[in-house]
């Protein structure tokens, strides 16, 4: 990635470059037409939240830059070196000296007027009275067992024995069901699989801003009930909480992570997200609202099956694919607005045996899909035999 100068003229002259993320991608694509990997890598960093943190810094020194190329290493499965190079190539552009290097951060390629973000807020050491086993890793600490007994209100430290946490491991937290209210404090970034699982009495949760994954690809051996694939039990699946509002920092929600929520009532994602998985939300039986990320591309297998009292969904502009079961068995729901970008509903890596919207005798007596002329939506309700109106 050589064209930091093309880049930094970009930032210069486009004053909304930073701020839209759909006109950034339009500019990298019109500024590198022939170099995609180029354009992906860029708008990762984009995405992960790294270049409006550099906004607010001066320099950036080796522990800052190994934490950015970290980020997108485990986030993205990106290469330590293409993530180095995408996060010095906005670096550079944006006047940042680094390494110890002279220099400051210049105010001319950069020229956002109102639109530069204030940099991101510290967070403040908490420690806790309350006994946790942990081990060390590269980062930081991972707690893995809650030791203590069950508080109505709990406070996950970030700090422990005078050493930064980074993680809630897998399973911290399970079946505490005399916790009511989780305090995630600000520095954490990992909430591993089931952390909360099985937490009954966990009405309410606060998640830092510094949270950038709920779950986590590490397998934990369970089979699923059909085939031979590993399922992942979710961070919060069947605790007791009513509402979650999820950061906009958090770039992944694993599989599975609401699930079997039967108190959950309302549900907000952040813009960045791109897909919600597997069962994501399955069996939220008092789920009525959803407040869906802007920038959603698909949503997989079975995300809101089972969600009893889900009246209408408006899927956002720009998605393109629902799989299949997505919505499968929820009986209340009346309509949905599926856009014209969506050209793909019903596929996925299920047995098949699950229509997207459930079978006609489980879907209420009304259920009518709101799309527009021309779209794969329409063709689909008319194969599909389901009532449709115009948008």
């Amino acid at each position: 990635m050589e064209d930091d100068n093309v880049l930094a003229g970009l930032i210069r002259d486009y004053s909304d470059a930073l701020s839209d993320r759909r006109r950034l991608q339009a500019l990298l694509l019109d500024f590198f037409p022939q170099d995609k990997r180029k354009r992906n890598l860029l708008l990762i960093a984009f995405d992960d939240g790294i270049v409006d943190e550099m906004r607010g810094l001066a320099q950036i020194d080796k522990m800052i830059l190994h934490r950015f190329v970290r980020s997108i290493e485990q986030g993205y499965d990106v290469r330590t070196k293409s993530a180095e190079t995408a996060v010095k190539a906005w670096a550079k552009a944006m006047g940042l000296s680094m390494d110890g290097e002279e220099g400051q951060k210049e105010e001319a390629p950069v020229s956002m007027g109102e639109q530069i973000a204030p940099s991101k807020k510290e967070w403040v050491p908490c420690e806790s009275n309350s006994l946790y086993e942990y081990e060390e890793t590269s980062r930081g600490l991972r707690i893995l067992k809650y030791a203590d007994f069950d508080e109505p209100v709990v406070v996950v430290p970030n700090i422990i024995e005078g050493k930064k946490v980074i993680a809630v491991g897998n399973y911290a937290f399970k079946g505490c069901v005399g916790i009511e209210k989780v305090i995630v404090s600000e520095g954490i970034e990992i909430l591993g699989n089931g952390a909360f699982l099985n937490c009954r009495g966990l009405k309410e949760v606060s998640l830092p801003e510094t949270l950038r994954g709920i779950g986590s690809t590490d397998a934990t051996g369970c089979p699923k009930i059909l085939g031979s694939e590993i399922k992942y039990e979710g961070a919060f699946e069947y605790s007791g909480l009513e509402s979650i509002n999820v950061p906009k920092g958090v770039k992944y929600v694993g599989e599975n992570s609401f699930a079997g929520c039967s108190q959950l009532k309302r549900a907000v994602l952040p813009d960045t997200l791109k897909e919600i998985r597997e069962n994501t939300f399955r069996w939220c039986k008092s789920l009525v609202e959803i407040v869906f990320p802007q920038e959603l591309d698909i949503i997989r297998i079975s995300a809101f099956e089972g969600c009893d009292d889900l009246q209408t969904v408006d899927l956002p502009e720009g998605m393109t694919s629902i799989e299949e079961g997505a919505f499968a068995g929820c009986k209340s729901l009346e309509s949905i607005y599926i856009p014209d970008s969506v050209i793909e509903i019903g596929g996925g890596k299920g047995t098949g045996f699950l229509k997207t919207f459930g079978e006609p005798k489980e879907r209420h007596a009304d259920f009518t899909i709101r799309c527009n002329l021309g779209s794969y939506a329409l063709q689909y309700a008319r194969a599909q035999q389901i009532r449709c109106i115009q948008a």
